[in-house]
């Protein structure tokens, strides 16, 4: 699994996919959406939007939920050499602490899941202004 972090509009998305080599993926944007059989890309994607939507839940849960899509695309990909999973995520931690509730639980969930999406990735890129800084690959994990 491959992580990619940055800000809003950094370029994470057009970094990524100028690494796929004009690959087909399938994108998917929420926990639990049923992989295609001939895909051997997953772009995940959107994860602050889908959190957003879960507020009001208790933000372990959530975390838990988050936790077990992460360990579901993993093991789809794992054993499978030719399968790979990506997730971009956007990095909402250098701003502002909102004032609104809704914002402030995207923003303390989104923080957890990320680094739960770093620990478990064997690869994670940080991408600001277009620039790829490589933070972990899979040669640290030995």
């Amino acid at each position: 699994m491959h992580f990619v972090i940055g800000g809003a509009y950094n370029g994470k998305r057009k970094w990524v996919e100028s690494q796929l080599d004009q690959a087909s993926f399938q994108e998917v944007s929420e926990p639990g959406e049923k992989i295609d059989s001939d895909v051997n890309i997953i772009l995940f994607t959107e994860l602050e939007h889908w959190i957003l939507k879960q507020f009001g839940r208790d933000s372990d849960e959530t975390v838990r939920i988050w936790q077990h899509e992460v360990d579901r695309l993993t093991k789809w990909e794992d054993g499978h050499p030719d399968r790979r999973v990506v997730i971009i995520g956007t990095d909402q931690s250098k701003g502002i602490v909102p004032l609104e509730k809704e914002q402030r639980f995207t923003r303390d969930v989104l923080g957890w899941c990320h680094q739960y999406s770093a620990f478990k990735a064997e690869r994670v890129t940080r991408v600001w202004y277009g620039l790829a800084e490589e933070l972990k690959t899979k040669e640290e994990l030995r």
